[in-house]
């Protein structure tokens, strides 16, 4: 491991190469001026989430993604012209198998090797428990870089963790600049076995009086809160006269602004697409300044072939950054490659016929489905799904390809009439169109706009219910509206952050089905192109017992038709808001659905005979020879369960469960058959 010192010598024997090249920023820092004003480029990384490196194919190492690498030699490029102080917002490991597999060890490895000042406390250090990577002195375990939170608490207690520290100081250019840690009330997002042995304080004056203490007592001449929190909101928080900057994370979001507290921010989105930088200027006076807080994305398209281990791009990437990475794809290669579940038949991202359905589509929504449980419906966008798949042996490797953003997972509760409105977007989108499971439906695009979506009917067949509450999964880029999908930013019951990737649920979903044979795709249309004709009720005559239920189902019901529903008799029969005929004693009756299309209303019938039900013998005998046996068999009309069978006298004969009567001594018994409230018998003898 390179030393702090000879990775700076070794910057400043290659100063004259590097200054100038494409895609290496950092010119414009200046160290100190002459007026003794002493000025800091502060940079920040912030959910890395184990992305140390991107691997789009094993076999290959020259298409890999270093940013980590390309990042650490931008660093190296602004310290070698001035002061510099680089910080990790937290949520530096869990994400990826490179990280997940070592827990975080090439993470840190690589972290050390940057020369880091200081690392931020995730929610997702809390993962693994806090014992797996982090040590009592408040540092990463095999780090001496401190890792900062001033308000973690042992539960019920004043005593603070011991495996963070308060904050940190800094000395640049003859100046100190306290860097002080912040974490969000994020247990919420914590499993509750891990957090259940700490409290995180929301009380903001451990950062008011502690930035207060150290400018008063002149430990710091500038401090910088390193909150992991969504830097907007955080900065909002915390008093402007002692706090100079903040540096935020946990959203996963590019922020730069200033809050109206006064107080200046950045966040550096995830996942290492780039790094939040800024400019402070401390003052001979004292004064400290901000300037041009911004976002530098090393995932821009223009940038992106800068990202690569060749020999032209080696003045771009920090060779030992790049050797630590391609140890870490080393660790867990042979798990990533492992065969998981055997794919019979090709799948692409063609729309199958006249239909918005692609094979893929329904593939990983489906597996999507089978991770979360209590999930009605999927969606997920097209521009999400990126490969298509051979039939072959499935991989971890596959997966992490057709899903390789590490979208996190989002359960948004939704009513039926909202996620009509979430289908009519898909049609009309001029985005990106979305794959979906759970759901069938079908379009017309000559019909008005808003309402071409019809005959949406949910796993089980029958239509979805407009004023039900359902679950719907997605990933987090369309909860948040992307694609211009803006019912999930307007029209939703509640919406959840499951905390859950969606290659990593899919991977678990692919184990277990893999497991049990060969996998058996859906090969159907889901969102079909056909033509609304007049609506039609599936059932228009039936014979039924008083108890009886009968759910009515319609075909071409317009997404936004209503329904009412009324009874002739409602003394026969009723039927409820949602179209369930519940009968109630014996006579004729006519259930009216009056379906409201645009402006027109139709007007449905289904006439309904109730019987009253019955329970007879269809199968018996008056006489058994001794020794005999003989089977009872009994005929339910409208009664539903098992029939109990009795002997009034066993020892004369002795009736199974299932009606088989045998006789045991001459005499006379009587069988009944109970089904309910209904029974029927008969008197049997038995002769010798």
């Amino acid at each position: 491991m390179k030393t702090r010192f000879s990775k700076l010598l070794s910057v400043l024997l290659t100063l004259a190469l590097v200054i100038g090249l494409l895609g290496v920023p950092g010119s414009t820092v200046k160290a100190e001026s002459s007026s003794g004003d002493v000025t800091i480029t502060l940079l920040e990384t912030t959910d890395i989430h184990g992305h140390t490196v991107e691997v789009t194919n094993l076999s290959d190492s020259s298409t890999n993604q270093y940013r980590l690498a390309y990042m650490s030699k931008a660093f190296d490029n602004y310290r070698s012209q001035g002061n510099v102080i680089l910080l990790n917002g937290g949520d530096s490991f869990q994400g990826t198998p490179i990280s997940n597999f070592s827990y975080g060890k090439y993470v840190v490895q690589s972290f050390d090797a940057m020369d880091y000042d200081a690392h931020g406390l995730g929610n997702h250090e809390f993962d693994w428990g806090l014992d797996a990577v982090l040590t009592k002195n408040g540092t990463y375990i095999n780090s001496s870089t401190p890792v900062l939170a001033c308000n973690v608490y042992y539960a019920g207690t004043k005593n603070k963790i011991p495996y963070t520290q308060d904050y940190t100081i800094v000395e640049r250019g003859g100046k100190k600049v306290a860097i002080i840690g912040w974490a969000a009330e994020y247990s919420v997002d914590i499993m509750a076995a891990m957090i259940a042995p700490y409290t995180i304080s929301e009380d903001v004056s451990l950062v008011n009086d502690l930035a207060k203490k150290l400018k008063d007592s002149k430990e710091a001449d500038a401090v910088i809160v390193l909150a992991h929190q969504d830097a907007a909101e955080a900065a909002e928080l915390f008093d402007h006269n002692y706090v100079d900057f903040l540096f935020g994370g946990h959203s996963h979001k590019t922020e730069n602004g200033k809050s109206q507290s006064g107080i200046p921010y950045a966040e550096a989105n995830c996942y290492g697409y780039g790094y939040s930088k800024a400019t402070m200027t401390i003052k001979a006076n004292g004064g400290v300044t901000i300037d041009n807080p911004t976002f530098v994305s090393v995932y821009d398209k223009t940038n992106l072939s800068n990202l690569y281990n060749t020999p032209e791009n080696a003045k771009n990437l920090d060779s030992e950054i790049v050797t630590i990475s391609n140890m870490s794809v080393d660790s867990v290669a042979p798990r990533l490659n492992k065969e998981m579940a055997d794919l019979p038949v090709a799948l692409d991202r063609n729309y199958i016929g006249d239909s918005l359905t692609t094979t893929m589509g329904n593939f990983v929504t489906d597996l999507m489905l089978s991770g979360q449980k209590d999930a009605d419906f999927v969606f997920c966008n097209d521009g999400g799904i990126r490969c298509n798949f051979d039939a072959k042996k499935l991989t971890a490797y596959d997966m992490y390809t057709v899903f390789p953003f590490n979208n996190l997972l989002y359960t948004v509760q939704m009513t039926g009439a909202q996620v009509v409105k979430l289908l009519e977007q898909i049609v009309g989108n001029d985005s990106s169109n979305m794959q979906m499971a759970g759901l069938t439906a079908k379009y017309d695009l000559t019909l008005p706009e808003d309402h071409q979506v019809f005959d949406i009917r949910i796993a089980d067949g029958t239509p979805i219910d407009l004023n039900k509450t359902y679950t719907i999964l997605t990933n987090e880029y369309l909860a948040t509206g992307g694609n211009k999908y803006t019912v999930f930013l307007t029209d939703v019951v509640s919406k959840t952050n499951t905390n859950t990737l969606d290659n990593e649920t899919v991977i678990a979903s692919l184990k277990e089905l893999g497991s049990k044979g060969a996998l058996n795709p859906d090969l159907n249309a889901r969102f079909v192109k056909g033509t609304l004709e007049a609506p039609a009720v599936t059932t228009k005559t039936a014979t039924l017992y008083e108890g009886n239920n009968l759910q009515l189902v319609f075909s071409n019901l317009l997404g936004t038709a209503k329904i009412t529903y009324s009874s002739s008799n409602s003394k026969v029969a009723k039927v409820d808001k949602n179209g369930l005929i519940t009968t109630l004693k014996t006579g004729t009756v006519t259930i009216t659905s009056a379906v409201t299309q645009g402006d027109t209303t139709y007007k449905l019938q289904t006439k309904i005979t109730v019987k009253k039900p019955s329970l007879a013998f269809s199968s018996s005998t008056g006489a058994i020879k001794l020794g005999k046996s003989y089977t009872f068999k009994v005929k339910a009309n409208g009664i539903t369960g098992a029939v109990k069978w009795s002997s009034s006298d066993k020892s004369v004969a002795a009736v199974t469960s299932t009606g088989k009567v045998t006789s045991k001594k001459a005499g006379t018994t009587v069988i009944t058959a109970t089904l309910g409230n209904y029974t029927v018998s008969k008197k049997i003898k038995v002769t010798k």
